[in-house]
């Protein structure tokens, strides 16, 4: 049962992934298509409203990405310098070289 739970959440996740993708790749075509628009209208011009919205949403993307990777790299790093210094504090003694002794 829990098996088909994790699947689903799986699924799911792929699915919000791809939706973000899309929407990235899509937001950065249509902006990179209409960069060269002439408004007549500036007020209620659709499409520098759509654009507007875009940029708006590629920069909070971007933004959070930034946050993500900046507080993700000092914990990489921390558990880096921990296997590090836990290789270090292991001794070999017999039992971890499974060595049999008998007596």
């Amino acid at each position: 049962m829990r098996g088909l739970k994790d699947s689903k959440i799986k699924i799911v996740s792929g699915i919000i992934a791809m939706m973000m993708l899309l929407y990235i790749v899509f937001s950065t075509f249509f902006i990179s298509l209409e960069a060269n628009h002439k408004c007549e209208d500036e007020e209620n011009c659709p499409i520098c409203v759509c654009m507007q919205i875009c940029q708006n949403t590629l920069h909070q993307i971007s933004d959070f990405i930034a946050v993500a990777v900046v507080s993700f790299v000092p914990v990489l790093l921390c558990v880096g310098v921990s296997f590090v210094i836990s290789d270090n504090l292991v001794k070999e003694t017999p039992v971890t070289n499974k060595i049999r002794l008998n007596n």
